[in-house]
């Protein structure tokens, strides 16, 4: 059986705490989190043995695996990183009730929470985490370390960029382009492409920025 930890014990963690208790394959041996009020403590029912140099310790005591569970793109897929190279096989974390079709093109290190559907032809690349109910219909692109959050619905042929972060109940019409790094608001619903960086919201979704300018 695997012995995983999970890094960060925010709700992140106890969303993907709740999924492993659902893999009969996997032993969660507790949380790592960097914040030391933590350390010592137990979230549902298991121990915050302190941040990553406890990773050492934990591997003697029969350590193989880990999920990272922090919400900030760049720092999970650089903390997983981190953790390869410290020995550790990164694991994902999806739950039964999701429904991935037979074709899906699936990468490492992923979160898929309940009730999520990725439908035919998609791809999900490394450290992207799709959130409870989200929809990624077919022929979708969803680059490393992209986070969609609870109900984001993906029209067909949709490219997301890497750490791109979908808010929740965003909503993306067929063939656009969402570019790397970039936040589209809650509730928002996407009929152009957005570029790299770029805020959006709004229905239709708007840059911020230009939002802004047009009232100054």
């Amino acid at each position: 059986m695997k012995q995983v930890v999970i890094v960060g014990a925010s709700g992140l963690g106890q969303l993907v705490h709740d999924i492993l208790l659902h893999d009969p394959s996997v032993s969660v041996a507790g949380f790592l989190d960097s914040n030391p009020t933590l350390h010592g403590t137990t979230v549902d029912g298991k121990r915050v043995w302190g941040g990553l140099e406890q990773i050492q310790r934990l591997r003697w005591q029969g350590l193989t695996h880990a999920v990272v569970a922090i919400g900030i793109n760049p720092t999970r897929r650089a903390m997983a990183e981190r953790l390869e190279a410290e020995g550790l096989q990164l694991y994902s974390a999806i739950h039964p009730q999701a429904a991935l079709a037979r074709s899906v093109r699936l990468g490492r290190h992923v979160i898929i929470g309940a009730g999520v559907r990725v439908c035919v032809h998609a791809t999900i690349a490394d450290h992207v985490v799709l959130s409870a109910g989200s929809i990624v219909e077919h022929d979708n692109v969803v680059e490393a370390g992209a986070f969609l959050h609870p109900a984001v619905r993906l029209a067909g042929g949709v490219s997301i960029g890497a750490d791109a972060v979908l808010e929740i109940g965003a909503s993306v019409i067929p063939g656009v382009s969402i570019g790397a790094g970039a936040r589209v608001g809650a509730g928002s619903i996407v009929i152009r492409d957005i570029a790299p960086t770029e805020q959006a919201a709004g229905v239709p979704a708007r840059s911020k920025a230009a939002v802004a300018a047009r009232q100054a």
